[in-house]
């Protein structure tokens, strides 16, 4: 499957929450078809959210075991708690997490990195703008710890809200802007010892 466009927003967000509910509920009666439209809403924004944790050879195994594993829990999922794609993006996380606890690999960022990333423009330290060469950029962000890597990943490349973020890491909405600010001077750093100057 290609990852491409990988910056694209994603088809969910043209679906009403209302619809998405409905193709829920319909799958927790186990209708299959609704599940197969719940899927192809959902698919490329999940598919992007693992490309970029895992090794590539291994993205198409871990996105279909999060929609088995969707199908699998769908009767848990309680629409009070959490909007349906912070719960499935949940799954995702916690999938992406036990394969490296099973193969105890350091986490790459794998090809092109989409062009919003380019810009950081949430940068605290506001050097929005600024053009970043694309293999500094990489190689920077396999340098960073796990927690830096999955808050950028998901600001950045899937475009998720703060808000979004804690409820799918399961933190406080302070701590994952801690946590942003945090990651992006990581990764300035990282970048200005490889000799690219970011002026504020």
């Amino acid at each position: 499957m290609d990852a491409s466009p990988l910056f694209s927003s994603s088809s969910s967000s043209k679906v009403d929450q209302a619809q998405i509910q409905a193709l829920v509920s319909a799958c927790q009666e186990g209708d299959m078809e609704a599940f197969g439209k719940l899927y192809d809403i959902y698919i490329d924004s999940i598919y992007r959210y693992v490309y970029y944790r895992i090794d590539r050879e291994e993205v198409e195994d871990v996105v279909e075991t999060v929609f088995v594993r969707v199908w699998e829990n769908i009767d848990k999922y309680r629409p009070t708690q959490h909007p349906f794609s912070s719960w499935l993006f949940r799954i995702a996380h916690n999938l992406v997490v036990d394969h490296y606890r099973f193969h105890r690999k350091h986490i790459s960022l794998n090809e092109q990195l989409p062009a919003g990333l380019d810009r950081l423009e949430n940068d605290p330290m506001e050097w929005a703008g600024q053009r970043l060469n694309k293999k500094y950029l990489r190689e920077a962000l396999a340098q960073l710890k796990d927690s830096y890597q999955q808050v950028l990943v998901f600001k950045y490349i899937l475009g998720f809200s703060h808000q979004e973020i804690a409820v799918i890491l399961q933190r406080n909405l302070p701590n994952i802007r801690i946590l942003q600010y945090r990651a992006l001077r990581a990764l300035r750093s990282i970048l200005e010892e490889r000799g690219l100057q970011c002026n504020d």
